[in-house]
Formats: C-alpha cells, structure tokens, sequence
C-alpha cells in the first residue's frame, strides 16, 4: 500500500473549516491535528480514505468534490509536475502520467486506451463507501483536469477533450461540469473517461529537455519506492479499510487494487500475517453484528442486509458458525443481562 503527500487532506481539511465544518473531533479520533501536520509528510491511502468516509459527509454539499478538485495545485504533485512538464510530447506525458499514478491522489486505476484517431484516459474508481462515492469520484475527475489544465497553461496548449465519461448519475446543475470539462459529458457510464484528440496528444511540449527529465524521473522513482513501506500490518489496514462498508463488500481483487498489490501478494501476506482474507472479513461482519444486534430497533433481516447477505438464513449460519448462537440467543441474551 503505497503513502501518498498528505497535502490534499489538508486542502479538504481547509475547504470544510472554511465552511463551518469542525474537522478537529474527527482527527482526533484518528490521532490527528491538522494544525500539526506536516505539509511535507506523507499518509497511507487507507488512512485518510477512512478520515475521508467520516468528514466529508458532514458538508452536505453537492458539489463538494468539484471544489475539493479545484484545489489541487501544480505544487503538490512534487517531481512528478516537472516530469510531466519536461515530455517530450503530451502523449508521453499521460504515458508517464499512468506510470506514477501512484504519486497522485486518486482513488482509482489510470490507463492509457491509444485508438485510431483519438485516446481515451481511463480512470477506474475503486470501490468507495456510498456517501463518500460521487464526492471522492467528482474530485478525482476534477483534480485530474486541473493537472492537466494547469500545465496546458503553463506550456501554451490546448488538450480541449472531445467528450467526458462520469460513472455517476446527472447532477443537478450538469452544465457546470460542461463548463469546467469544456466538452460533453455523458452520465451513469462504467467509469471515467475523457477521449483526446490524437492529433492533439502528438504536439511537442516546448518545456521538453531531455537532462531534466531524466533528474525528475529518477526523483519520481526514488519517492515510489519509499512511499511502498507500510508501517503497520497489512492485515490491520484490510480491516480498517473493510470496515469502511456496508451491504457490498469488496472482495479480495478489489482490495489488492485498493493496497497497490497483485490479489496472489495480498492474500499471501494476510495469511503470513496469520489473519487470511475470509477470516478479516468475518471479522469484520461479526463486529458490525454484534454492534447491530445491541441495537433492539434493527430486526435481523435488516442486519443481513447491511452485512452484505442476500437472505437473512445465510447470516444467520454466518452468525452461529461465529458464535455458536443464532443472532436471536444472542440479542436475548445481551437483554437478559443488562
């Protein structure tokens, strides 16, 4: 699970002060104080995905992940601005974009689709908790662009794309986001997507220099490789990360694309770690349960549901293989002895 700059939780964290938001209660809980934080530093993407999941929803905004997108600046992509900025052409310079992917804030998986006569930039949202989903997926699109816009701006260019693909329902005011993307935009598609002019992606960069280049790709090697060194557990980062959900689960695929790692990696360090994929995930139910089952308003056909089971009997097998209860024994049982 790669690190990534700390910087674009504390553009978040300034944007919700701005609007009234206290962000304190929340880092706190978390062992954070934005005052504290090291604009230099650098946080596991679990970890602020997680802080992600408990503030942003408290702005009720809807266009909350437009604003947050605008925010990120050249400044904070490090070397990995300068390696673009020095490509040789702009194809190279998505090329290289893909590359270091992990040098970014996104909470998905960029590739590079070359057709015959234009090319589509892919990026594919990894599963997100549903009320964090369209903000985090708004900000990802718009952050990419303001990259993208920023060096055009820079450099004297125009990548004007000739369509944008958003994998969300149409917003209410849809023609902000034709404005910002300045094409076309197609709602409730199977993922982002912005298709580009090959003519367009073929134009030299005139900030090209090849002495330059080489020194910031090399700065952009040397910073993925430290930021590959987790400093806790896999297994304690899979549950907390699990933890985040409800109803659907990601499975083992979906978190290894989540922690950087091939699924074969993933599930071969849990099980070194002595907790396997299956038994985090049970663990992580039985928890949620047990918290359900404390409250007397949920019935457990509603609990199943919120744990992801297609019918109440298959929880209930799950429950009893955990406990050696069923749900019911146990919920009486928690009332009887209070």
């Amino acid at each position: 699970m790669s690190q990534r700059s700390v910087l674009a939780l504390m553009y978040t964290l300034d944007l919700l002060e701005q609007r009234g938001i206290q962000c304190a209660p929340v880092l706190a809980r978390h062992g954070l104080d934005a005052a504290r934080l090291d604009p230099n530093g650098e946080i596991e993407r679990d970890r602020e995905l997680r802080l992600l999941a408990e503030l942003l929803p408290l702005a009720e905004d809807p266009q909350l992940g437009m604003e947050m997108g605008k925010r990120f600046g050249l400044a904070g992509y490090g070397p990995l601005t300068m390696l673009l900025m020095t490509s040789a052409t702009a194809f190279d310079g998505f090329q290289l974009g893909v590359r270091y992917q992990s040098l970014t804030y996104l909470y998905g998986e960029l590739s590079l689709v070359p057709g015959s006569d234009t090319t589509a930039l892919i990026l594919k949202p990894i599963p997100l908790p549903e009320p964090v989903r369209r903000i985090l997926i708004e900000r990802d699109m718009v952050g990419t662009f303001k990259l993208v816009n920023d060096i055009q701006t820079q450099l004297g260019l125009d990548l004007t794309p000739r369509e944008v693909w958003l994998p969300l329902p149409e917003p209410e005011h849809g023609e902000l986001y034709e404005q910002f993307f300045r094409a076309p935009v197609k709602y409730d598609m199977p993922w982002c997507q912005a298709t580009i002019s090959n003519r367009d992606l073929a134009l030299p960069l005139p900030g090209y220099n090849r002495t330059a280049h080489e020194l910031y790709r090399s700065q952009c090697d040397a910073l993925l490789a430290r930021r590959q060194n987790p400093s806790e557990q896999l297994a304690d980062r899979v549950s907390a990360y699990l933890d985040l959900f409800l109803e659907d689960f990601p499975g083992a695929a979906e978190v290894a694309i989540t922690f950087d790692l091939p699924e074969r990696t993933l599930r071969r360090r849990l099980s070194a770690e002595g907790r396997p994929f299956q038994q985090l995930l049970d663990d992580v139910r039985l928890n949620k349960a047990l918290n359900y089952l404390a409250d007397s308003k949920r019935s457990v056909e509603d609990i199943a549901r919120l744990l992801g089971y297609s019918e109440p009997a298959a929880f209930i097998r799950a429950f009893q293989r955990w406990t050696g209860e069923t749900p019911a024994k146990h919920r009486k049982k928690a009332v009887n002895s209070e």
